[in-house]
């Protein structure tokens, strides 16, 4: 019986430390099978954690405002206007005589072609004060001789003339149906035109020269408020030039109520429209004149007024320079 237990008691202790050594064994990895699987579920927890919070974020501000922040923007940290589509003055004069393009222009124009409407009417203007015929222009060279002009009014004449010969009269004086067409239209350069014909221009041009005295007025009135109808339309399309045609207007405090106001408001637009050095120079000056002029309350209103144009500038996305 020793004999047996010798023999077994080797046995026994071997495989005794055996269980032990394999259970010790397995405790380790299961402890450390474990700590991976708390660590991945935290990973995953932080994971889903973020994924929730990129979810319910709102939208970022810069993209969200609307037209309320613009309005309370300052107009100093508005959109440069190099983002805008610029459009520089057209070049509206013919390289030819106009008798050989009149009447291509006009069967355009009849059409509803704005631009062509827009060049007919310039270059029908053009020809206002151009001599009728050779016996006109005798008459004005002679005069010009007598003046001793320098050669600049005797050059002038005879490019007039020989560019708008064989355009009458009657032809001439259609320059403003066809302008006032594509300004109605919204064609802004002619928009632009518009405000450079006087009401006494205008009357003699529709016939209304004649009109009993309270027609007359009413007539001369009606035009002037197109015209300012036109300008406010040009101007809030980014026309430089309305803009300045307009800060003169209310300026001289004959066009409604709040003038000067107006005029300031349009000034710190152009301002802000402007990469014009003498523009900048001139503007800042009337802005800073103005300054004394106006109550605290006026120009706070007038900023608003400005900055509303402004963001309306930019909706519209164009910008006419001068």
């Amino acid at each position: 019986m020793r004999k047996l237990f010798a023999f077994f008691n080797p046995a026994v202790t071997k495989i005794a430390l055996s269980v032990l050594l394999l259970l010790i064994c397995s405790r380790l990895f299961f402890n450390h099978f474990s700590s991976d699987l708390s660590v991945q579920d935290q990973a995953q927890d932080q994971t889903q954690q973020n994924s929730d919070i990129e979810k319910s974020s709102p939208v970022p501000l810069a993209i969200e405002k609307d037209v309320t922040a613009d309005l309370n923007s300052n107009p100093a940290a508005s959109e440069p206007a190099e983002q805008m589509v610029v459009i520089e003055q057209t070049d509206w004069k013919l390289d030819q005589p106009l008798r050989t393009q009149h009447a291509k222009l006009k069967n355009r124009a009849d059409k509803g072609d704005l631009h062509a409407a827009y060049n007919l009417a310039m270059n029908l203007r053009f020809c206002a004060m151009a001599p009728l015929d050779e016996t006109d222009l005798d008459t004005r060279l002679q005069q010009a001789y007598e003046y001793k002009d320098d050669g600049f009014a005797i050059a002038d004449i005879k490019e007039r003339y020989e560019f708008c010969e064989g355009i009458n009269q009657q032809q001439r004086d259609e320059f403003y149906a066809y302008l006032e067409t594509a300004a109605k239209a919204g064609y802004v350069p002619a928009q632009e035109e518009i405000a450079t014909i006087t009401p006494e221009l205008f009357m003699k041009l529709a016939g209304a020269t004649e009109l009993e005295r309270g027609a007359y007025i009413q007539k001369r009135e009606d035009f002037i408020q197109l015209q300012l109808s036109l300008l406010e339309s040009a101007s809030q399309h980014g026309s430089i030039k309305a803009l300045i045609t307009l800060s003169k207007m209310h300026h001289s405090q004959n066009y409604g109520e709040h003038g000067r106001a107006k005029s300031y408001a349009l000034n710190l637009l152009i301002l802000e429209l402007t990469d014009d050095n003498e523009l900048q120079s001139r503007y800042s000056w009337f802005v800073q004149r103005r300054q004394s002029e106006l109550s605290l309350d006026q120009i706070e209103q007038a900023q608003v007024l400005s900055e509303q144009w402004l963001a309306m500038i930019k909706a519209n996305g164009t910008l006419y320079l001068p």
